[in-house]
């Protein structure tokens, strides 16, 4: 049944969408920004990853610094400023000044990205494991959306007008930023550090990033270039392949229950990793078995896979919070948390487009299939060390607290 709360759930989630189309985009209008502004092949994908450059190179200091801050202020500042960089990109005479216009359209994001999760779970209560679920799906979603509209505006009209676009289309949510309702705001009076289970999860997750983000980085070219697809055949592929992740978050959101026990969001993350690492295997086939599949064959394993492994994202998102509380932690840190997950996301999405194009132009695009195996293993055992991790450290609270008791009643 929706809530009150949902409202503001959905504005929020809203938020990041439209922030992480701002990657969707870029990637869409290459082609033409390429033309106009002479890039190379290198530059250009310079220019569409340097949005993550903020979150990989200061996302766990960010979201420290943050949490002594309002995170609705913080959300509106981020909004102004890949609202601000969007303009002054769409103005930029040259390569040089569109780049400096996209490292500060990182940091807005980058602030976007730590807030709005950080009041996402302030506001839903006990509904926290569906709303995060929800907000796992901002970056397919904002993608999905960035690439497709961008793609088909582009042979409409300029490059330029549609970074305008985006640029006020960002500013939407934020008249409404400014009258949430009030919640209990949790600010950290010092400057304070994510206990180890949460490092632990978010190496998970960005392992888990590594792999998702290389796999949709890569894969135009790898159905352009193995199967014969057409340019916008392939990008429609991809679109569809990035929403694909929404189906597993929804499941996630309806499986991993209320409970704080670890075992069944265990059970989902290794179905999430393993099941797509098997289908990987036939949407990057290898020698008699690639002869045997088609081109829309292998782009259906590819979609599957990527449904399927909505559960991890949606998972890592959820179990955040349990983790700190089960780690005795208190919840002003949860700022601080979403900006170590935003570091090692960020930086798993700077990775693994040049991984997966290094394997696949070293060895073979089938290579890729055994990589992504491996990934999944390392980003399998990131999460259960952070279950781990905070298990034990919430056994270590208890027994201080039973030995508290005890010498009180001594006394």
């Amino acid at each position: 049944m929706m809530t009150k709360r949902w409202p503001t759930i959905f504005l929020l989630w809203l938020a990041g969408v439209l922030a992480a189309a701002q990657l969707g985009k870029m990637a869409a209008l290459m082609p033409a920004i390429r033309a106009d502004l002479d890039l190379t092949l290198a530059g250009a994908g310079l220019m569409v990853s340097l949005i993550e450059a903020g979150g990989a190179s200061l996302g766990a200091i960010a979201g420290i610094l943050a949490a002594r801050f309002s995170a609705r202020a913080v959300l509106a500042t981020g909004t102004v400023l890949v609202a601000a960089a969007g303009l002054a990109a769409a103005a930029a005479p040259d390569a040089t000044l569109l780049y400096l216009a996209r490292l500060v359209e990182s940091i807005g994001y980058l602030m976007v990205v730590i807030a709005a999760p950080s009041l996402i779970a302030m506001a839903a209560g006990r509904d926290s494991a569906a709303a995060l679920a929800l907000w796992s799906t901002f970056v397919p979603v904002g993608i999905a959306g960035g690439t497709i509209l961008s793609g088909l505006a582009a042979s409409l009209i300029d490059w330029r007008l549609i970074l305008v676009f985006w640029a006020l289309a960002v500013l939407v949510t934020l008249p409404r930023t400014f009258r949430l309702p009030a919640m209990a705001e949790h600010r950290q009076t010092g400057f304070a550090v994510p206990p180890p289970a949460i490092w632990a999860l978010a190496l998970g997750f960005g392992f888990y990033t590594t792999l998702e983000v290389g796999v949709l980085g890569m894969l135009p070219a790898y159905l352009s270039e193995a199967w014969g697809f057409s340019i916008a055949s392939a990008g429609v592929v991809t679109g569809v392949t990035s929403a694909a992740t929404i189906a597993g978050s929804f499941a996630a959101a309806r499986l991993i229950g209320t409970g704080e026990g670890a075992s069944r969001p265990l059970v989902l993350v290794a179905v999430g990793l393993a099941l797509p690492a098997a289908l990987f295997f036939a949407g990057f086939p290898n020698g008699e078995l690639a002869t045997r599949l088609s081109g829309t064959i292998v782009a259906a394993a590819v979609i599957a896979a990527n449904a399927v492994s909505g559960l991890v994202a949606a998972i890592a998102f959820a179990r955040l919070p349990v983790l700190l509380r089960r780690s005795g932690a208190a919840l002003s840190l949860v700022t601080a948390s979403n900006g170590v997950f935003a570091q090692f996301g960020a930086a798993g999405s700077l990775i693994g487009p040049p991984l997966v194009g290094y394997v696949a132009s070293r060895w073979g695009w089938s290579v890729v299939a055994p990589v992504v195996a491996g990934l999944s293993l390392i980003s399998l055992a990131g999460f259960a060390l952070g279950e781990r991790l905070a298990h034990a450290a919430g056994d270590g609270v208890s027994r201080s607290d039973a030995r508290a008791g005890s010498g009180s009643r001594g006394r």
